[in-house]
């Protein structure tokens, strides 16, 4: 369903909300541009920024703030709506699931606020104008139903074998009594933040793929190991560590191949922002719930 709505418009029709929110970051059209290009990829919006800074547009600050804020719309863009909202709520429920992408979606607004206020504060006030025409229109018919049915079958294809091998294999684990081993292990960690040992299967699971992470948590939650707010303290550790691996597998590189040596600096901030950022949404969770 969330590919389908992709392909009638419906996200370029809100492309809008990212105009409006960043014309108070007080950054350069160019930076406004490559932010609004995270919504349809984080590489084209990584590469338009990258040509603006070897076109000497906009400068290393502009740059660095412009990648702190970048979370955001990904986040809106790729991560919720086409991929995250519709698997979490499937598979931890909708309660549980949309609290998690909310939180997600709350370190986005967080991080981007900390770019913003950063801009405001250092960089000289300027006047952006930002035309808010969107001639795209909605289209809702055979041929959008079956591209979108396409686009899907892609990452359907990736998704639920991850689910059922983890499903069984968890459950397996459970059955035979070897999570007693792993809570043997972990318990001395996982005590600090009121976490069962057995926790640690959502950080494995989670390395292979976070659906599968959704997966093993719902079958902690149902076989009594996990309450929902383990689990959801759960699942942002399980985030720090995808996002972890992401950094490792993809972005450096990225950056680097975009950016030139300019491009680790970036990767670097732009993870310890990140990192920082949920690691503050883990306290608040233990303090508030």
């Amino acid at each position: 369903i969330s590919q389908i709505l992709i392909e009638s418009n419906i996200i370029k029709k809100i492309y809008f909300i990212g105009r409006v929110f960043t014309r108070f970051a007080n950054l350069p059209e160019e930076c406004v541009l490559s932010l609004l290009g995270n919504f349809i990829n984080p590489t084209v919006g990584k590469s338009m920024l990258a040509g603006f800074y070897k076109e000497n547009k906009v400068n290393e600050k502009e740059v660095i703030v412009t990648t702190i804020i970048s979370p955001l719309p990904i986040i809106l863009g790729e991560s919720v709506f086409r991929v995250q909202l519709p698997l979490a709520v499937v598979i931890l429920g909708y309660k549980l699931g949309l609290i998690y992408v909310s939180l997600n979606i709350i370190s986005g607004f967080l991080q981007a606020l900390i770019g913003i206020l950063y801009a405001n504060i250092f960089f000289k006030r300027r006047q952006i104008e930002i035309s808010n025409d969107n001639d795209e229109k909605l289209v809702f018919n055979r041929e959008v139903i079956i591209k979108g049915f396409k686009k899907s079958l892609k990452i359907l294809k990736k998704v639920i074998p991850m689910i059922v091998i983890f499903t069984l294999l968890i459950n397996y684990l459970i059955k035979l009594g070897l999570m007693d081993v792993v809570r043997g292990l972990f318990s001395p960690v996982f005590r600090i933040l009121d976490l069962p040992g057995e926790a640690i299967a959502v950080l494995i699971a989670n390395l292979a793929h976070f659906s599968a992470g959704y997966a093993t948590v719902d079958i902690l939650i149902k076989n009594g190991i996990l309450n929902e707010k383990q689990a959801l303290i759960v699942l942002l550790i399980a985030n720090i560590i995808g996002v972890t691996m992401i950094y490792l597998k993809h972005s450096i590189g990225t950056y680097v191949a975009l950016f030139g040596r300019f491009g680790l600096k970036l990767a670097v901030i732009n993870y310890a922002v990140s990192v920082m950022v949920k690691i503050l949404l883990i306290l608040l969770l233990i303090l508030v719930l």
